[in-house]
């Protein structure tokens, strides 16, 4: 037993792509307790993000400084956009938004510096598929026995959700959102015997509690279908427009219905609309706070290079964000 633990140690190890996804689940499960417990100072997932993103520099730097250019671009274009409108107090605040953008363009940058990085796949994808099951059955455990630890949203109750290890809701809808495309592939392309895992992943999927969880299994479904070749087939068209007529149809009282399962979103519903409840109140920070500060203080200048005088402003719709932080040039660029 301790000879295949310190087999799959010196494995780990070995091989950038696994050890770089393990410290981040690891570190991010610990601050994801401590917040948990509101330790809010013990930022142990922010301390080893900032030592990655030196690492990343430093080998990116020893390949090709020429691949830094798009680091450089982008902090260029946020201190043009910050420079001499805000304080630097709030100049401070900021470039901890800029490191969230930078550290993911810095990630990939330095895959592409890995020597043969193929031959890690493997691995990689093995270490990838334990972490979906294993942070799937913590979903149904934390679900089943209502463990705080491992829900999405702060508080049992408050709002629906269950993410086991993963930090933020976001991140847990993009990573199952990558599982569920990847084990669709895997079965129904590379006609792999992965069903078992793809029907876990699929059924945790349904209980991490976010809206754009359910977004992207319609695009799966239709993923699945262009690779079944669906469209061939005269019934399966008949049934799509049956179901498309009946959304249409019953649209609102479907999530008139959704929305009343969560005491959350149907108090966001009876006060401001079906819509606010859908985007959760993202609607409220995008029209009464972000556009009277764009509409009030922007120039030429913030159009071309962002200004988020203060990013508790933004809307958090993704797109929207980027604009309001890097104006139409830096958004072009990310």
């Amino acid at each position: 037993m301790i000879a295949r633990i310190v087999n799959i140690s010196k494995k780990v190890l070995g091989n950038p792509l696994v050890l770089l996804f393990v410290l981040l689940v690891v570190t991010e499960f610990i601050y994801k307790i401590c917040l948990k417990e509101y330790w809010h100072f013990f930022k142990i997932s922010a301390a080893l993000k900032l030592l990655l993103q030196v690492f990343f520099v430093i080998q990116i730097a020893r390949n090709s400084l020429l691949k830094l250019w798009p680091v450089v671009l982008l902090t260029v274009i946020f201190m043009l956009g910050q420079l001499g409108w805000v304080p630097f107090d709030l100049l401070k605040k900021n470039a901890l938004f800029l490191d969230r953008y930078l550290y993911v363009i810095l990630a990939l940058i330095y895959v592409t510096t890995i020597t043969d990085v193929k031959k890690y796949y493997p691995f990689f994808f093995k270490v990838f598929e334990v972490f979906m099951i294993v942070n799937s059955i913590l979903i149904f455990v934390g679900f089943i026995f209502e463990l705080n630890l491992f829900n999405t949203y702060y508080g049992y109750g408050k709002r629906f959700g269950v993410n086991g290890l993963i930090l933020r809701s976001g991140a847990g809808t993009y990573i199952y959102w990558i599982a569920l495309f990847y084990y669709a592939t895997e079965c129904f392309l590379l006609k792999k015997n992965k069903w078992m895992a793809f029907v876990i992943v699929f059924l945790a999927s349904l209980l991490l509690g976010t809206k754009a969880m359910f977004l992207g299994i319609v695009f799966i479904a239709m993923y699945i279908w262009i690779l079944k070749k669906g469209y061939k087939n005269k019934w399966h068209w008949l049934l799509i427009t049956c179901v498309a007529v009946l959304s249409i149809l019953f649209f609102t009282d479907i999530l008139v219905w959704a929305m009343s399962k969560s005491d959350a979103l149907n108090a966001v519903y009876q006060e401001r609309g079906l819509f606010s409840a859908m985007v959760s109140l993202r609607d409220q920070h995008l029209l009464e706070e972000l556009l009277p500060l764009v509409q009030e203080k922007w120039t030429w200048r913030n159009y071309l290079f962002g200004g988020g005088y203060d990013m508790h402003y933004r809307s958090q719709f993704g797109v929207l964000d980027l604009l309001y932080f890097f104006g139409i040039l830096g958004t072009a660029v990310y």
